[in-house]
């Protein structure tokens, strides 16, 4: 499929979610509702970081800004849920965001090279951030509060798509031409579930009784 159309099809997606949110608001959670924040950023993303690219007269999008700042977000809202790890996780953003800035400095300038080591960084740190979450939610909570008062169905697929990106920048180069547009087809799906996943969350938040 051609590349323009599954960018069209994830604006849409996350356009959806921002209206599921919108019209949900009063029933999500505090970490449901930084991830709706998120959204908003994401499509700024999305749309910005290609015209980065065209700006900067580079043959790739510009990721420098926005995958440090989705990264400090998603792990914002996943640290709303978690009773323990928490000063872990939260400790983590700072760390990220001067490894971003000191690998744009140094080592993968915008205009030169994507920022393959942040992405890769960020990437393994979210898989191990869900895994944790998701073990202590099923240790702490029944199925049926974790699948309706957290934000499991956006846990998940954060995992999915972080292990496709980790995956997909580790071969890409390794790849012939043909073999490069299948990861990119590859993780251009992966950003499906991922949006996608929002609207589901958004969707089957149920309020929690006051106590």
């Amino acid at each position: 499929m051609d590349l323009m159309i599954l960018t069209y099809i994830k604006l849409a997606i996350i356009c959806l979610g921002i209206i599921i949110g919108f019209l949900r608001l009063s029933i999500l959670s505090e970490s449901n509702r930084i991830f709706f924040i998120f959204l908003f950023i994401a499509l700024a993303g999305e749309v910005l970081e290609p015209m980065l690219g065209l700006y900067f007269s580079t043959n790739f999008p510009i990721y420098h800004v926005f995958r440090p700042l989705y990264y400090s977000i998603l792990t914002l809202a996943i640290s709303y849920e978690m009773t323990r790890l928490k000063k872990v996780y939260l400790a983590s953003i700072p760390f990220v965001i001067i490894a971003a800035f000191l690998n744009a400095w140094f080592l993968q300038p915008p205009e030169k090279a994507l920022n393959t080591i942040i992405i890769n960084l960020a990437s393994v740190l979210l898989i191990l951030q869900v895994l944790f979450y998701i073990a202590i939610l099923f240790e702490e909570h029944s199925w049926e509060q974790t699948m309706y008062y957290y934000s499991f169905w956006i846990a998940i697929a954060i995992l999915i798509h972080s292990i496709s990106s980790f995956l997909s920048l580790g071969i890409h180069n390794l790849l012939d031409a043909e073999g490069q547009d299948a990861v990119v087809q590859v993780q251009a799906y992966s950003e499906f579930v991922f949006y996608g996943s929002f609207s589901l969350n958004f969707l089957l938040q149920k309020k929690r009784s006051a106590t």
